[in-house]
């Protein structure tokens, strides 16, 4: 990361566009985000089927023995499509910062701290709970599968913290070179793949930056109107991108299946591959086909109640849908209420839609408790105390989103929680939450 980021004063590159010609905010990228976690959470509820045995809860991850699940996968995939629009989100922080002329780090933190605050709740609520269920007499075993299952969802995070940090120097190379940067960063991609398909798995976790940092590209050019201009470029993206995709899958050497599941020894999004570039592009180019629609959509009321609520608590429904998808299996499973049929039938389909209201409901509650921390992230972001503190929480904060999402979080010692995971996480978010009030 270049020096002058980390030096406590306002950026010397030139300032952003007068006012009369920023960019206005565009609804429809709100509208976008809410639908985005909406197919998060019901692609989740539809393919992790919890199960109850021996007085033990386990996950089974339905794409391994429903295969007609997996081309589903190519529409409840929506993580390119997270990064694009929040590429749009960062680009627009950033720019606004440097217009209030706030340094780097002042910036990084008040991006830090709306992720840290929601899941710190989350794991104390989760971590406190796995204790507690430890300390009743649970054994590790009865525990670990249960809370494990509800921190899945946190990868996201881990992923997402690094992207947003190379936002700025990634805004400022296209902001000079354009497109060109997303060529760049495809090609590397494709190099990651083609080391990784020769036998070098772990090489194949740059992905997650190069991959999503392509996502992320094309929101900034949503952002300055790159992809607004000529009417084509929509259905280009959609065609283009789609084209690639089934020529990635039906032709090369990558699954149908979006999404991982045990079996292929290929694994389309952990890390992730470059299907996932085309299919981003395709999302992007199906947003801009059908902006004019969500446009006239986002003049309704209760599409703007819908995108409000979906976006002030969007941290909170992506960390705590899996919970919601524990509670009611640990109620309904020991008591036989939901039916168990032959897996792919209609009454098994019948059955896992039925549920997608069960789980929302569920939801509810847990997004109107836990969603106050997300709803008031306090009274603006200060200034750091030192301008490496953000920084170096970044890769801190990763690592443990990373461990945590491996291990779950009950632990094999005394206190029932994985205390090496949870150590980093305090640490990290220590370093991302301390500072001084500006004066």
């Amino acid at each position: 990361m270049p020096a002058n980021l980390l030096v406590e004063r306002p950026t010397t590159e030139p300032a952003e566009a007068p006012p009369a010609a920023r960019p206005a905010r565009d609804l429809t990228v709100d509208l976008l985000r809410a639908i985005a976690i909406v197919a998060v959470a019901v692609g989740h509820w539809l393919v992790v089927v919890p199960s109850y045995a021996d007085h033990r809860f386990d996950g089974v991850n339905a794409l391994e023995t429903v295969p007609a699940m997996r081309p589903l996968t190519w529409v409840f995939q929506v993580m390119p499509l997270f990064f694009v629009v929040g590429g749009v989100a960062n680009a627009a922080s950033w720019a606004g910062a440097r217009r209030r002329g706030e340094t780097y780090a002042t910036w990084l933190r008040s991006r830090l701290v709306r992720l840290v605050r929601p899941a710190a709740w989350f794991f104390a609520v989760a971590a406190g709970l796995a204790a507690a269920l430890r300390a009743a007499g649970l054994t590790e075993q009865v525990v670990a599968p249960v809370a494990w299952l509800v921190v899945v969802p946190v990868w996201f995070l881990s992923v997402y913290v690094m992207v947003v940090a190379i936002a700025p120097p990634l805004w400022r190379l296209h902001r000079r070179h354009g497109t060109r940067v997303v060529v760049a960063l495809t090609v590397a991609a494709v190099a990651v793949d083609a080391v990784r398909l020769a036998g070098y798995e772990a090489v194949g976790y740059l992905n997650f930056l190069l991959v999503f940092g392509v996502a992320q590209q094309l929101g900034f050019a949503w952002y300055d109107g790159r992809l607004l201009r000529f009417r084509d470029t929509a259905w280009a993206l959609l065609v283009g991108g789609l084209g690639a995709l089934w020529l990635l899958t039906h032709v090369g050497p990558y699954p149908v299946s979006l999404v991982g599941y045990p079996g292929p020894e290929l694994d389309n999004n952990a890390p992730p591959t470059i299907t996932l570039i085309a299919l981003g592009v395709a999302q992007t180019g199906l947003a801009l086909v059908l902006r004019p629609w969500l446009q006239r959509a986002m003049t309704l009321r209760p599409v703007q109640a819908f995108t409000l609520a979906l976006n002030r608590n969007a941290m909170t429904v992506l960390l705590w849908h899996f919970t919601a998808l524990v509670l009611v299996a640990v109620v309904a499973l020991p008591l036989g209420l939901v039916p168990d049929h032959e897996w792919g039938t209609a009454a098994w389909w019948w059955t896992r839609v039925v549920l997608l209201p069960v789980y929302a409901l569920a939801l509810v509650p847990l997004v109107a408790l836990a969603g106050r921390v997300e709803r008031d992230p306090g009274n603006g972001p200060p200034r750091p105390w030192r301008s490496w503190a953000p920084v170096v929480a970044v890769p801190v904060l990763a690592v443990a989103f990373g461990l945590i999402t491996l291990g779950g979080l009950s632990g094999p010692g005394p206190l029932g929680v994985p205390v090496a995971s949870v150590a980093l996480f305090g640490g990290g978010s220590a370093l991302a939450l301390s500072g001084r009030p500006d004066a």
